[in-house]
Formats: C-alpha cells, sequence, structure tokens
C-alpha cells in the first residue's frame, strides 16, 4: 500500500517498513518551479485563486520546519489556493524569523492576541488565535490546517465542497488514547471512538445523531473548513469568554468549536485528516492509498531523527525526506541571505544527525 499518490512519498508496507520512492515527480509538481524570491513575496501568484485560502497558526520558532514541509507539499501537489501563515504579534517582532518567511515566499497574517474571560482571576491560556479565520471576510473560504501536516495529495476539492451556512467541517478527534495519557478523559476508549463506527470499506465516516456517543460530537482542529463570518466569529469569541467549561478545555479551540458546532458541523473522512495513530489503533480503516492529509499529532518528526519502525513512528520517514528537499533547495539556493537563515532560523528548531 503506497501512502501518498501525487507525491514522491515513499511506500510503507504493511510491517511498516519504508521502501524507496514509488515514482517520480513531473516538472510541473516540482517545488523549484515556484518562486521564492522576496520580489514576488508580496505578490498573489496569478495561478491561485485569491478568494480561498489555506491557513495555519504559527507562536514561535519552534513550528517553522514544520511550516515550511506544510507549504511544500502543498505546492508539490499543484494547489491552486495559497498557504498564507497566521502569526503572533511576538513572531512579528522576531525579524529574523519573519525574513525567514520571505525567503520562503510564504505569506504572513499577523494576528492579535486572543484568551478567554479570566475566570477565578485564572486565564485558561492557549491556541485561542486559531479562531481568527472566522473573522477574516476577505476571503470566501478558509482551510484551516495544522504544522505538523504533510500533505500527500491534491486536497484542493475541499474548497468546493458543500458547506451550509452556519456549519464547518472537520474530521473527527480519535478517543481511544492508545498511548493511555492521563490528562485524558476515561472515557476516551476505543469502543466510544467515532473511528470505530466509521465505514471500514469506503472510509466514510459513521453519521451524527443524538443517540451517538458524547465523543462523536467530538472534532480535531487540524483540519477546518469554513466560511468566514462576523457573525460566527462573534458567536465563537461570546462562547469563549462565557462558557461554563473554557476553563477546563483541553484542547482548546478545538474543544469549543465543538461545542459551539454541535449539530453544526459535517464530519470528514479521515483521510483529510489522518491522525497517525490512526494507522495503529484503527488499522481496519486506514488505508494508505487513501490518506491524504497525514498528520504527526503528539511527539513531532523533527524532534528526534531516530524513530522507531513500527506502523505509526515509521510514518516520520515520511516526513524526513520531503524535509531533505526543503534544506537542499535552501542550502543550495544562490541567495546568500537564504542560506544564512536556514541556519539561523531552521537548523535550531529542527534535530541534526
Amino acid at each position: 500500500m503506497a501512502l501518498g499518490v501525487q507525491v514522491d512519498c515513499p511506500e510503507i508496507l504493511d510491517e511498516g517498513i519504508l521502501v524507496d520512492y514509488i515514482s517520480p515527480l513531473t516538472a510541473s509538481l516540482n517545488v523549484g518551479n515556484h518562486t521564492h524570491t522576496t520580489a514576488a513575496r508580496g505578490e498573489t501568484p496569478p495561478n491561485y485563486d485569491p478568494t480561498k485560502i489555506w491557513t495555519t497558526l504559527i507562536t514561535n520558532r519552534k513550528y517553522f520546519g514544520g511550516a515550511l514541509i506544510l507549504d511544500h507539499t502543498l505546492r508539490k501537489t499543484g494547489s491552486r489556493y495559497q498557504l498564507k501563515i497566521m502569526v503572533t504579534r511576538d513572531v512579528e517582532a522576531d525579524t529574523e524569523y519573519m525574513d525567514a518567511f520571505r525567503a520562503a515566499g510564504i505569506p504572513t497574517i499577523v494576528v492579535d492576541k486572543i484568551e478567554p474571560a479570566p475566570r477565578d482571576g485564572v486565564v485558561n491560556k492557549g491556541t485561542w488565535e486559531k479562531l481568527t479565520p472566522w473573522s477574516l471576510t476577505e476571503y470566501d473560504r478558509i482551510v484551516l490546517l495544522d504544522s505538523d501536516q504533510i500533505i500527500l495529495s491534491n486536497i484542493d476539492d475541499m474548497m468546493d465542497m458543500d458547506l451550509p451556512e452556519g456549519f464547518i467541517m472537520a474530521a473527527h478527534a480519535c478517543t481511544c488514547n492508545p498511548r493511555k495519557l492521563a490528562r485524558y478523559s476515561k472515557d476516551w476508549v476505543p469502543e466510544n471512538c467515532a473511528f470505530s463506527a466509521a465505514d471500514k470499506a469506503t472510509g466514510q465516516p459513521a453519521a451524527i445523531t443524538e443517540e451517538s456517543h458524547a465523543n462523536h460530537h467530538l472534532l480535531n482542529s487540524g483540519t477546518v473548513i469554513l466560511r468566514p463570518s462576523k457573525k460566527e466569529y462573534s458567536a465563537l469569541i461570546d462562547a469563549m469568554n462565557t462558557h461554563p467549561d473554557v476553563p477546563n478545555m483541553l484542547f482548546f479551540d478545538q474543544d469549543l468549536l465543538a461545542v459551539v458546532y454541535r449539530h453544526k458541523w459535517k464530519p470528514l473522512p479521515y483521510t483529510y485528516n489522518s491522525l497517525k495513530t490512526l494507522r495503529g489503533c484503527h488499522s481496519d480503516l486506514w488505508k494508505d492509498r487513501d490518506v491524504k492529509v497525514l498528520h504527526y499529532i503528539l511527539n513531532k518528526p523533527w524532534d528526534d531523527r531516530n524513530y522507531n519502525s513500527d506502523s505509526v513512528e515509521s510514518t516520520h520517514k515520511l516526513w524526513w525526506d520531503l524535509y531533505d528537499e526543503v534544506e537542499k533547495e535552501w542550502t543550495e539556493s544562490q541567495d546568500e541571505n537564504k542560506r544564512r537563515l536556514w541556519q539561523k532560523v531552521v537548523v535550531p528548531v529542527v534535530a541534526q544527525e
């Protein structure tokens, strides 16, 4: 079974062993054909549709390597839509870091801090800035991604999926808790997981009904399709500031979305947000050839070049092979500043040999 069909990612066999690339990319999908110069940075390339974008949130330097690979794979799979990365004010103040975004040819959207109102003097601090896309009404549609994902085949169809007004689309959260993490709810067990109820033949998610287990109402915000709306944004901010569960929300924006959009979100197949752990705990559902977006939840590939050869951790090799491509592009660039920024910004946050 080959994981990914439109990029030259390694094949992953059932045993979790990775072998050589299955096919070369055609020249039309080669990242080298894209402009990565400062001069082109402020412009929208003519092949991009400016009315719809991909976005992800970056709050510090740690995830920059992940963001580079996410952008690289969107380009390689021939997306007609541009990735614009949301950065916090702290990132904006880091001039060298912002130079690195410009060197990568990735536009940024500076976002203000978002956090809930204090409850008993305590603020549940987290990635609440991921709510910002609902306020970006200059776009007709936004797909929110996580920077610890890689794109394995073209996902532009998400920009045209039927999305009723006031709804979002996302994949279910996996509530199996295969690593037995104590901070997760005690009812996070395989029999209560929505993926256990999915159609194993087609990969289609189970319908959410009033009779569904409570866990089936939970989503993973790694991939979210949304239509920006001031009304929806206001409702989210109001819920963040007033809902009684907010102080105890472990997954911040993700938990809030599940509350605000209860009965108003359409489940995506797991293939659009394939949590790497699903390959182990839902092997009866997972089909390598169908995976479009691979999501490296929990431990990140860039933190360690040594990984297990099991069915889950072996997927890290795909990330490292893509990283090697980006490293070659930057370190062999004619642009001396780009080569310098690789050493100053990327190397310190990615495990070295």
